[in-house]
Formats: structure tokens, C-alpha cells, sequence
């Protein structure tokens, strides 16, 4: 009996465990969200403006999947196939930011410390993924749409940083330095769009 309700208080310890993960990472997102928003308006850049609206958009679908997962346990179908369609309108509109980033509609130049902020950013978002992925053993549907946002988000700030270091070394871009842009948005983008072809219901 003991052993059982030592079983029952671990699970829930686990539990409340990963709403914090997740509530952090939703918070984290939202400030990058908002850090990017500043710039676009500093440094007057236009690509800055639509990343910040993308992130903006996918907090508010990882808060929406938060509130299915935690607060009603039934229909998880619907919902599940609700999330995913947004997530294809999400990255429909990504285009638009990589186009941009791709033509070089974006801050030319920038100081060590934005790039800083972004490192960090990645840095956590990465070691959160990480961590959400080592735990493989998940049922839940939602549970694992949840973590493909997380590594959607980690790639398209990947992204951002490209952008950033490029900007930080703005004295060295060249066409080589574009074309790796190119090739790390194109990457990036098809790795998301792999990412919400193999999110299905097993």
C-alpha cells in the first residue's frame, strides 16, 4: 500500500514537472517573440517583424495545445487533427520570413549582444527538446504534438541565429555567406515541413 502511493505521488511530482517545462518554454517563447519585435522596430527590419509575428502565432497554438492537454481529456482526435492544421498555416506563412531573410530584407548590421540573446535562446530551447526526447516513452498524441513544436521551434531559431552571426559579421558577408543562408533556410524549412508529415496518429 505504502509502495503504491509512493508510485502515485512520483507520477504526479513527474507530472507537474513537465507543465512547468512546458509552461517555461511557452513563456520563453513569448519573450522571444516580443525581443524580435523590438528589433524590427530599432532597426526598422521587416524580416525581424514576420519572424516575431511566427513566434507569436506559435505560442498562442502551444498555449491552445496546453489548454486540450490539461484541461479536458476527451476528443483528443479532434483536437490533435485542429492543432495540426494550424501548424500548416504556421509554416505556410514561415515562407514569408525565409523570403525575406533569403533576399536580404533584414538587419545588416548588429552588436554582439542581440546575438548573445539568441544563442541563449537556442541554447535552452535545444536543452528542453533534448530532455523531451530522452523520455520517449509517450501515448499521448498531444503530448507528442507538443514536442514537435518544441523542435520546430528550435529549428527556425537555429534560423535566427544564422541571421544574427551574419549580421554581427556584417564586414565579412559575401555571396558564399549568402548562399549558406539559402541553404540553411531551405534545410530548416523542409525539416519542419518533415517534422508535420510524419506527425500522424500511430
Amino acid at each position: 500500500m505504502k509502495l503504491n502511493n509512493y508510485l502515485i505521488k512520483l507520477k504526479t511530482i513527474i507530472n507537474t514537472n513537465k507543465k512547468i517545462i512546458y509552461i517555461i518554454s511557452s513563456i520563453l517563447t513569448l519573450l522571444f517573440s516580443i525581443f524580435n519585435r523590438i528589433l524590427g522596430i530599432i532597426k526598422h527590419s521587416m524580416w525581424h517583424e514576420t519572424i516575431s509575428i511566427y513566434y507569436l502565432l506559435l505560442v498562442l497554438i502551444k498555449g491552445l495545445l496546453l489548454i486540450f492537454i490539461y484541461k479536458n481529456h476527451n476528443n483528443y482526435l479532434v483536437k490533435f487533427k485542429i492543432i495540426k492544421v494550424l501548424l500548416i498555416i504556421l509554416n505556410i506563412f514561415l515562407i514569408f520570413p525565409i523570403i525575406l531573410l533569403i533576399n536580404d530584407k533584414r538587419i545588416i548590421e548588429m552588436t554582439l549582444i542581440p546575438s548573445i540573446c539568441v544563442a541563449l535562446y537556442v541554447t535552452i530551447k535545444s536543452i528542453i527538446v533534448i530532455e523531451q526526447f530522452i523520455r520517449r516513452s509517450e501515448t499521448n498524441i498531444l503530448i507528442k504534438e507538443l514536442r514537435t513544436i518544441n523542435l520546430m521551434d528550435v529549428v527556425i531559431s537555429i534560423l535566427t541565429l544564422t541571421n544574427t552571426l551574419i549580421a554581427v559579421n556584417s564586414n565579412e558577408y559575401n555571396i558564399k555567406m549568402h548562399y549558406l543562408t539559402v541553404i540553411v533556410c531551405i534545410i530548416g524549412y523542409i525539416f519542419n515541413c518533415g517534422l508535420l508529415v510524419r506527425l500522424k496518429i500511430n
